[in-house]
C-alpha cells in the first residue's frame, strides 16, 4: 500500500531542527506560537503593560480607576493647570489696563496716550487685542453719541498705527453681542449704539457678510424689563428642575414661555448653576441638555450657550477657581451625548490667548482618552437615569402599599429612606394614585401628608413644590376625573396650604432643609 507525503511535511519549517534559531536557542526562548501558553513567569511581565487594560474585555476591572467607577477623572494635568491659571492672570491684568487707559482716553481724548498704554501692558501676541474693542465699546456705551463717535475715531487711529485689525474689530464686536442681554439692562439703548457702531464698521475693515452675521444676533432681544422676567423665569425653572430632577417638567416649562430664541440662556444658566453645586447638579444638567438639544432648543442655541460660557471663562475662574476642570468636562460630555458637533471644538469663536482656548484643548484631551464616548457618560460619576427612575417607582410602590395596608408607621420609614431633596415626589405620588381611586384613598392622601410633615419627615419646601407640580399638571388630570380640581381644592385646604413664602424666605428654608 503506497502513501502519499505531505508536501507540507517537507517543508524546512515543519522539521524539528527548524524550531531551533541559528544559535541554537528555542524560538521565543521556548515560548512556542499561536495557540501555546507561552513561557513560564510571562504572567508577571506585564503586571504594569495598560495594553492589556481594555475596557471593552468583559473581564476588565473598573475598581482600578480613579474614583473607583466606571469613568475618568477630567481633572487636567497640573501643568495644564498652572498654565491655565498664569493665563487667566494675565487676561485680568490685560483687560484692567485697557479698561484705565479706556477711561483716560475718554477725559482727555488723547489717542497716542491710550496707544502707549497699550504698548506699556508689554502684550506681545495681539490675540488679546480684541478685547481693546470690546472694553472701549463698553465705555463709549455709557457716554452717548460722543462716546461713539469718540470710540470710533480711536479705532480708526488704531487700524491707521496697526496695533489692530479687522479680525480684532469683529471678534470685540462678536463678544460684545453675545454679551447683549446684560449690556441692555445697565443700558437700555445699547442695541441702538451697537447697531450705529455697526453701520461705521465698514470704515473699520469689515465686510458686509460680516455685519449681517453680528446683525442677525441682535433680532431677538427684547426690552430690560421683559429681558430680566425672563431670565428669572428661567433661572427658576432650572433650580425647580434640580429639586425635582424631572426634566420633562423643564422641558414644558419653558416651552410655554415661547421664547425659542433664548435657548442660549437656558444652557448658560443651567451650567452656571451646576458649576456652583455638586456633582449631582452637574450630572443633571448634562443630561437634559442632551435631552433637550435638537428638539426643545435648537442646536444653535447650544452652542450659542456653550460660547458665551467659554467667551466668559475670566469672569467665571473667579467664583469657580475649577472651571478649567469642570467647563472642559461639560463641553465633552455635550459632544459625547450628540447635544454639540464634534465641529463645534474646531468652530467655536475662542482663539488661543483667550480663557475659554485652554477649556476647548482640555475638552479635546478628554475626548481624545480610550473610549471616552462611552466612559464620559460617567465624568459626574455614577448616571443619575437608573436611580431616578428606580427612586420613583419606590416611591409608586409604598404609596400603593399604603394604600392597601394603611399602615401609617411602615410607610413613614419607607419615605424616610428616600433622599431628602426627591420627596416631593411622595406628595405628588400619593394625590395621583389617590385621585384614581375612593374618596378613602383621598382621605387616606390627606392624613398622610399631614402625619409626614408633622413628623418632620417631609419639609414644608418639599410639600410645597409637590404640590405645585400637581397644580401644574391639573389640567391634565382633570381629562381623566372630572373632579380632579375639585379634589385638589379639598387637599389644599385640608394640608393648610397658604400664599407662597417670599423669595428671602425660601431660599432660607432651602439652605436649611439642604443643611439638614
Amino acid at each position: 500500500m503506497s502513501t502519499i507525503k505531505s508536501k507540507k511535511r517537507d517543508k524546512i519549517k515543519h522539521s524539528a531542527n527548524a524550531m531551533l534559531k541559528k544559535n541554537g536557542q528555542a524560538k521565543k526562548g521556548g515560548g512556542g506560537g499561536k495557540g501555546t501558553w507561552g513561557r513560564a513567569g510571562d504572567e508577571y511581565k506585564y503586571d504594569d503593560d495598560e495594553a492589556y487594560l481594555d475596557w471593552k474585555d468583559p473581564n476588565y476591572d473598573y475598581a482600578g480607576e480613579e474614583h473607583g467607577g466606571f469613568y475618568f477623572s477630567s481633572i487636567p494635568a497640573e501643568k495644564v493647570e498652572k498654565a491655565f491659571a498664569a493665563s487667566i492672570k494675565m487676561q485680568g491684568l490685560f483687560k484692567d489696563k485697557i479698561r484705565e487707559a479706556g477711561k483716560e482716553y475718554f477725559k482727555a481724548l488723547d489717542k497716542n496716550e491710550f496707544k502707549q498704554s497699550v504698548a506699556d501692558t508689554k502684550m506681545r501676541d495681539s490675540l488679546l487685542f480684541h478685547e481693546i474693542v470690546k472694553e472701549v465699546l463698553k465705555l463709549a456705551l455709557d457716554r452717548g453719541d460722543k462716546g461713539l463717535h469718540a470710540s470710533s475715531e480711536l479705532f480708526r487711529y488704531l487700524m491707521k498705527e496697526k496695533v489692530i485689525d479687522s479680525r480684532h474689530v469683529y471678534k470685540g464686536f462678536y463678544h460684545l453681542f453675545n454679551q447683549i442681554d446684560e449690556l441692555t439692562m445697565d443700558c437700555p439703548k445699547a442695541k441702538q449704539h451697537l447697531l450705529y457702531m455697526l453701520e461705521c464698521s465698514l470704515l473699520l475693515g469689515l465686510d458686509q457678510k460680516q455685519i449681517d452675521h453680528l446683525k442677525a444676533s441682535l433680532k431677538h432681544t427684547t426690552d430690560p424689563k421683559t429681558l430680566k422676567k425672563t431670565k428669572g423665569a428661567i433661572e427658576q425653572c432650572v433650580k425647580e428642575y434640580m429639586d425635582s430632577e424631572d426634566a420633562s417638567e423643564l422641558v414644558r416649562c419653558f416651552t410655554e414661555m415661547k421664547v425659542p430664541f433664548m435657548g442660549h440662556e437656558l444652557v448658560k444658566k443651567a451650567v452656571s448653576i451646576a458649576l456652583d453645586r455638586g456633582t449631582r447638579e452637574k450630572e443633571l444638567v448634562s443630561l437634559v441638555i442632551a435631552e433637550v438639544s435638537g428638539r426643545s432648543v435648537s442646536r444653535e442655541e447650544v452652542d450659542k450657550g456653550f460660547e458665551i460660557l467659554l467667551q466668559r471663562v475670566e469672569d467665571l475662574h473667579m467664583d469657580v477657581p475649577k472651571i478649567l476642570e469642570h467647563l472642559s468636562a461639560f463641553v465633552a460630555r455635550a459632544v459625547a451625548d450628540e447635544a454639540l458637533a464634534p465641529s463645534f471644538l474646531l468652530q467655536v469663536h475662542i482663539q488661543q490667548g483667550d480663557g475659554g482656548y485652554e477649556v476647548v484643548q482640555q475638552a479635546q484631551r478628554l475626548l481624545a482618552k480610550r473610549g471616552a464616548t462611552q466612559r464620559l457618560s460617567r465624568v459626574w460619576g455614577p448616571s443619575s437615569g437608573d436611580s431616578i427612575h428606580k427612586l420613583k417607582k419606590n416611591v409608586k410602590d409604598l404609596v400603593a402599599e399604603f394604600f392597601a395596608s394603611n399602615d401609617m408607621q411602615e410607610a413613614i420609614q419607607l419615605v424616610k429612606t428616600l433622599p431628602p431633596h426627591f420627596r416631593h415626589e411622595v406628595v405628588k405620588r400619593t394625590f395621583v394614585l389617590a385621585l384614581s381611586r375612593q374618596q378613602r384613598e383621598l382621605d387616606l392622601c390627606a392624613s398622610f401628608l399631614k402625619t409626614l410633615e408633622k413628623h418632620k419627615v417631609i419639609w414644608r419646601t418639599q410639600l410645597e413644590r409637590g404640590i405645585a407640580r400637581i397644580e401644574r399638571n391639573l389640567d391634565d388630570m382633570a381629562l381623566d376625573n372630572l373632579k380632579a380640581k375639585e379634589h385638589y381644592a379639598e387637599l389644599i385646604q385640608k394640608l393648610n396650604i397658604g400664599p407662597s413664602t417670599t423669595k428671602k424666605e425660601q431660599e432660607n428654608t432651602d439652605k436649611k432643609e439642604t443643611e439638614a
